[in-house]
């Protein structure tokens, strides 16, 4: 039975099988970012062909209709998402922006790998088809400037690799529609051009920074670094102006010392996709088709035709007979336990940064390698103060449990593998889709963190300003994943007052920082009348859970996600889901759940709120969370109520 959206006003983000927007039907929800939604929809007059259809959630936004243009002209390439339809929804005149595109059934690039675990060959030909696309469109003038392993899918029925999500993508002649001083990005994602401009010119009203090719590029040398070692070659989890720094100042080890499997003529190519200085890197796509058919060409079939990882046989969980399944071994990131390498310093201009609330990735830290490089300058604190605090800070952030600081990246040691089990899917998965030359002032890179394989639950990664913030919360929560407690040996409290003096002064050695509770907002319209009709009366409560969690501790992440109802709520019947918003605020995790979805497809408004076992609105957020993550206990009540406090 179809849903109608002048039944209750219906929010963009929540739309339920069976809506109807324009001549096309939701099937299903794909995912929701900070500005759009991404639903699977099928052609009312041609049933059977799926599509995938995104819809803005704030009506006249620009960057949906630049993002339309861009498809529809100066886009157009057979490794892009097509576009077929656009529109508005509810009303054609003043509703929300909707456009419609391919929907490819696939992987997302690091998902592939760690998945089907390809050759080098192959990798090498999906990288050099990326290349090639991405250089197609810069000779048109077109900057993708968010490229990221989750915009690029390998489509399942002939294995070629589709550009995804185009949202803030620009164009020559295109209007501006930011005023910040970076286009939205993610962070660990940034060229070190562009982190240089930022944290040169934040304070300059007007300071606009103007991405080029080689950021795309760079971008793209960043993407492969992950999908060849398991790891992001600086760590998305560091505090921002560390993060800056190593972008901008660290070399990472190389592919072929992190994963000895990497050809070594592949683990250049990668390298020199991320030197620190644009010129030192290829200028376009097509020279990095060619560097990668050379490099296959010149090298030994036996090491091209090696798979990306180690496989290995996992016993099934149940216990069954016979249900081993392969995983992937993601090696450990170079270590040594004995004698450590010698400190190298960089003495000059602090790097000073704003502090930015950050999206992050979820992902398992690693132990830090190898002492921070650090600039230094001293604000009303003596120089000799802020050197040695800041000394104390890096050497107990790289300890490891023995106390001995980890090698350098660049050491020929060897690694003892390690076990990552590889979910395999039940179904092809899509995305937004229609879905060495080294700076002089370069040294060794903390370890990365290791990337996390495929969440439990994760929806598509957002797009934000970069000024005030530069990345909004991705909708995300990890049950199945919790962050291990990786702490190192404590400062004491002169190391930790110096910590803190360094804080002030230069790097910031602070975690995340404490925002107030959510202001008290409306219920969604049509909801108290739709739980009087469910026989949910205010202020009753029932048990809830994230799904596939069994009260346990788990990290999540601001933004739309799932609840699961424990035992019946008025005429809700057991295992109703629930569409929930997660803030973060005053030490605590709010859940406003503003959407029940009974089994079968039906849909309901409610108006919801989420309490801890002890009966505190919220959930408490427990140690060891991230800037933009929390650790909480996955279980908690729902309460009826008639609006949001």
């Amino acid at each position: 039975m179809p849903v109608h959206a002048e039944n209750w006003q219906v929010h963009p983000g929540a739309l339920g099988p069976g809506t109807e927007v324009g001549s096309w039907r939701v099937v299903e929800r794909l995912g929701v970012g900070g500005y759009g939604a991404v639903y699977r929809v099928e052609d009312m007059a041609r049933p059977g062909d799926f599509y995938a259809l995104k819809l803005a959630l704030r009506p006249g936004d620009e960057r949906a209709e630049r993002e339309v243009h861009l498809l529809m002209s100066k886009g157009v390439h057979p490794n892009v998402v097509r576009l077929h339809a656009s529109g508005r929804w509810p009303h054609p005149a003043t509703g929300f922006l909707f456009f419609v595109m391919d929907w490819v059934p696939g992987l997302a690039l690091h998902t592939w790998v760690e998945t089907l675990n390809p050759s080098f060959r192959q990798l090498a030909e999906k990288a050099g088809t990326v290349a090639l696309a991405l250089g197609a469109l810069h000779e048109r003038s077109v900057l993708h400037r968010d490229f990221k392993p989750e915009h690029v899918l390998i489509r399942e029925k002939d294995g070629e690799p589709i550009l995804l999500d185009f949202g803030v993508g620009r164009y020559a002649g295109a209007d501006t529609v930011t005023t910040a001083v970076l286009p939205p990005a993610t962070l660990h994602l940034l060229s070190p051009e562009a982190v240089h401009f930022f944290r040169t010119h934040y304070k300059r009203p007007g300071a606009r920074y103007e991405a080029r090719a080689t950021d795309d590029l760079y971008a793209l040398g960043v993407c492969l670094y992950r999908v060849v070692t398991g790891y992001w070659p600086f760590s998305p989890e560091l505090p921002p102006d560390l993060l800056y720094m190593q972008i901008e100042a660290v070399l990472p080890a190389a592919p072929a010392a992190v994963n000895r499997r990497v050809p070594r003529a592949l683990s250049d190519v990668i390298m020199r996709l991320l030197a620190k200085k644009p010129e030192a890197r290829f200028q376009a796509g097509h020279e990095v088709h060619a560097a990668l058919v050379a490099a296959v060409a010149f090298g030994t079939p036996e090491e091209w035709e090696l798979s990306t990882f180690e496989w290995e046989e996992a016993p099934d969980a149940t216990g069954v007979p016979g249900g081993a399944r392969r995983r992937i071994r993601r090696p450990d990131w170079p270590t040594a336990s004995r004698t450590p390498p010698p400190c190298r310093m960089i003495l000059g201009p602090v790097l000073t940064m704003p502090r930015l609330p950050l999206r992050r990735s979820l992902a398992v830290p690693s132990r830090a390698q190898g002492a921070q490089v650090l600039r230094l300058r001293g604000r009303g604190w003596p120089y000799w103060l802020v050197l040695v605090a800041v000394l104390a800070c890096a050497t107990w952030a790289a300890r490891g449990p023995g106390g001995w600081l980890l090698s350098s990246p660049t050491e020929e040691l060897p690694a003892a593998p390690q076990a990552v089990l590889v979910n395999q899917p039940s179904r092809s998965s899509s995305h937004e889709v229609a879905q060495e030359v080294e700076s002089p002032e370069t040294a060794a890179a903390a370890a990365p963190p290791l990337a996390a394989s495929t969440p439990a639950a994760a929806a598509p990664a957002t797009h934000a300003e970069v000024q005030a913030a530069v990345k909004m919360l991705k909708t995300t929560v990890s049950p199945a994943t919790p962050t291990p407690n990786t702490k190192a040996p404590g400062l004491g409290l002169m190391g930790k007052a110096l910590c803190v003096g360094a804080t002030s002064a230069a790097l910031a050695c602070s975690g995340p920082q404490v925002r107030p509770a959510p202001p008290s907002e409306s219920c969604p319209p049509g909801a108290l009348e739709a739980m009087e009709k469910l026989d949910i009366d205010i202020g009753e409560s029932q048990p809830v859970l994230f799904p596939g969690t069994h009260r346990e501790l788990i990290t999540v992440r601001e933004g739309y996600t799932e609840l699961e109802l424990i035992g019946p709520l008025g005429k809700l019947p057991d295992s109703t889901r629930f569409v929930a918003r997660l803030i973060f605020g005053d030490g605590r995790v709010y859940g406003r759940l503003i959407e029940a979805r009974i089994p079968g497809g039906e849909r309901f408004p409610v108006c919801l709120e989420l309490y801890d076992a002890d009966g505190k609105r919220g959930l408490a957020r427990e140690p060891d969370g991230g800037p933009d993550s929390a650790r909480v206990f996955s279980g908690g009540d729902v309460e009826a109520v008639d609006r949001f406090e």
